[in-house]
């Protein structure tokens, strides 16, 4: 048996690791602004190389998205993303109709692991290019749906 991957396998896997370190990047960014704000001295400095984070977060990330209700929510709120309420009346993540509390800890969730974004302002649930590259990488190069 080969391990070779296939090209489009190897260009979707290719496109999530550019999504994610980008989205990385981001976060050591905004971690560092944080720390340096929080700084309190005599605390020592914690150091995680990028490679071990990338290597953690995409093995997460990839099991959050063969998860079926997660990659089914991605898939709702693809190209055009959903406003919360329609989301939550929708009964999303087969949760209770209108339980938008529940909602807003799974959305959390995911928009914490850059999946998705929230947009308070306008009420919205959009997909991130991470959480793109990932359900692409979930349903493989024939598109199909986890």
């Amino acid at each position: 048996m080969s391990t070779r991957m296939s090209a489009p396998s190897a260009a979707l896997d290719a496109a999530l690791d550019a999504a994610l370190d980008a989205w990385l990047s981001r976060q050591a960014a905004a971690e560092e602004r944080l720390t340096s704000f929080a700084f309190r001295e005599g605390l020592p400095v914690v150091d995680v190389p990028p490679p071990s984070s990338h290597a953690a977060l995409r093995g997460w990330i990839t099991a959050t998205v063969a998860d079926p209700e997660v990659a089914a929510f991605l898939r709702l709120i693809d190209e055009d993303g959903r406003g919360t309420a329609e989301l939550a009346a929708g009964g999303a993540f087969g949760l209770a109709p209108g339980d938008r509390v529940a909602l807003a800890a799974r959305v959390g969730v995911l928009a914490a692991s850059g999946l998705v974004s929230r947009d308070l302002e306008a009420d919205r649930v959009n997909l991130t290019e991470l959480g793109r590259a990932a359900l692409a990488l979930g349903q493989g190069p024939t598109g199909a749906r986890p």
